[in-house]
């Protein structure tokens, strides 16, 4: 039996990342380069906020889905952010020079690129906080390896919850799972309920409802 030759991959298509960034608002998370005011802002709020919990400080900073758009590059330098001003809040220490360079890593990073490169700002940001407090670098092999093997699980758990684009749900999947995380490494923080807990969800016009975990319906069904 002869099996049926294999259909050739179909050809691809360019998808102009310059011109999606330049495209109407539906693109507004490719908007910005880090340097917006936004960014500025968010991540001026953050480095004075109180408290140890990472979900809440982020709802604070973000005004409860009242304050900033649903999505947008800022993500990517204040996530991390918010891990280490909880951790320093701790009385772990983290100094104003660490808080920095986690912002500025962020702020590397493009819009986007989590549809076009594969790896989601907000995850990356809280990778860079991860790195930070390992001491990662390109040639610390140990650090190194454990940096990237913490980056595919953050990527795994949102790849996990699946949907459509959204900030606040990559946002609220590298919290969760960085705080699990960096507990192993001496550095715990207090427990937060994350299923159900969104308050941007109205803000967000391609929510997926109560088919992503963090929706409030979620938390009515699980309760």
């Amino acid at each position: 039996m002869t099996s049926r030759p294999k259909k050739p991959p179909r050809k691809p298509r360019l998808i102009s990342y310059r011109e999606f960034r330049a495209g109407a608002a539906a693109n507004a998370c490719c908007a910005g380069d880090g340097t917006d005011t936004t960014t500025t802002l968010a991540t001026m709020i953050a480095r004075n906020a109180a408290g140890t919990k990472p979900a809440e400080m982020m709802e604070e900073v973000l005004g409860q889905g009242e304050g900033t758009p649903v999505h947008g590059v800022w993500h990517h330098a204040l996530i991390g952010e918010i891990l280490l001003v909880c951790l320093r809040n701790a009385g772990h220490p983290i100094s104003d020079e660490l808080i920095d360079e986690v912002i500025d890593r962020g702020r590397q990073i493009p819009g986007g690129a989590c549809g076009f490169m594969g790896t989601c700002g907000a995850l990356n940001s809280a990778a860079s906080a991860y790195a930070i407090l390992l001491g990662s670098t390109p040639v610390a092999t140990d650090q190194r390896e454990k940096l990237l093997a913490f980056s595919s699980r953050l990527a795994a758990r949102l790849a996990e919850i699946g949907g459509s684009r959204c900030c606040k749900k990559s946002s609220y999947a590298a919290l969760e799972t960085a705080a699990r995380e960096l507990a192993a490494l001496g550095y715990p923080f207090p427990e937060e309920e994350f299923a159900g807990r969104c308050p941007f969800s109205a803000s967000n016009e391609t929510c997926d409802g109560e088919d992503c975990v963090y929706h409030p319906a979620r938390r009515r069904a699980d309760a």
